[in-house]
């Protein structure tokens, strides 16, 4: 009886979690009138949360034959291998994202973020603005601006972001313009190759800036490209951070074993 009413509350849990799932998912829809990159993946859990709650509620596994019973088995594995992984990545990903920089770097590199027309995205503008900050408090900084040109893109991101900071008293002589990476492993491929042909320092000191979020994964994939890195953390908007933040754990999966 016991076994039973804990089956059943795991079906509750699975039921409310799900619904807030959905309810997040409708929350960024309504805030910013669209439909929120990635979002989808919380209404898409929701409902698997939803559905896999009421069968916990409905039916026990005792009820099951033998080769549901092992299929739940290795699904219940699966999912605690994936959990586990989450929580260690996530644990990453908030260390990073609260890091404070203290040394002075021999260049800055801020990570583009995504323009419409010529007009930065809002997770882009905070990236810019957070590097002007840092500008200013180092005075005469080589600035490496990094960001192609995509679809719905009037200009590249990088020449974006070097109006922008011309315009807030940045000298042009100091801002280099990458402008053919479209993710963040090419922003540090394209980044040090720029790097090779006007410093031919091995282990130069860069400072990355970049969203809090994605601070941990452009940090080692600098690494990999045998930067000395720190990361800035731009701020976003803290409505979107769980979604930036469950959608750049698939992220650093992927670059962990994939990016090279």
């Amino acid at each position: 009886m016991k076994n039973l009413k804990n089956h059943k509350g795991i079906g509750y849990f699975l039921v409310a979690f799900g619904i807030i799932n959905i309810l997040y998912f409708i929350s960024c829809f309504i805030v910013f009138s669209r439909f929120v990159n990635f979002s989808e993946f919380f209404v898409m859990l929701g409902i698997a949360c939803v559905i896999l709650g009421i069968y916990k509620i409905r039916f026990h596994e005792n009820n099951f034959n033998e080769v549901v019973k092992k299929f739940l088995t290795v699904l219940k594995v699966f999912i605690s291998i994936i959990v586990i992984s989450f929580i260690f990545v996530e644990g990453c990903i908030l260390v990073s994202a609260n890091e404070s920089h203290n040394k002075k770097p021999d260049y800055i590199t801020i990570l583009g973020g995504g323009i419409s027309g010529r007009n930065m995205l809002l997770v882009q503008l905070q990236r810019t603005q957070e590097a002007l900050k840092y500008i200013k408090q180092n005075p005469g900084i080589k600035v490496i601006a990094s960001g192609g040109q995509g679809r719905g893109e009037d200009i590249s991101e990088a020449e974006a972001m070097r109006i922008y900071l011309v315009q807030h008293g940045v000298k042009n002589e100091d801002i280099i313009k990458e402008e053919k990476s479209k993710n963040t492993l090419e922003n540090m491929k394209y980044t040090r190759e720029i790097l090779k042909k006007i410093d031919g320092r091995e282990n130069i000191q860069l400072a990355v800036v970049t969203s809090n979020f994605h601070v941990f994964r452009a940090k080692f994939l600098a690494k990999r490209y045998g930067f000395q890195v720190e990361g800035v953390p731009a701020p976003v908007n803290y409505l979107l951070l769980p979604n930036y933040c469950v959608r750049e754990y698939f992220g650093v999966v992927k670059s962990f074993i994939f990016d090279r």
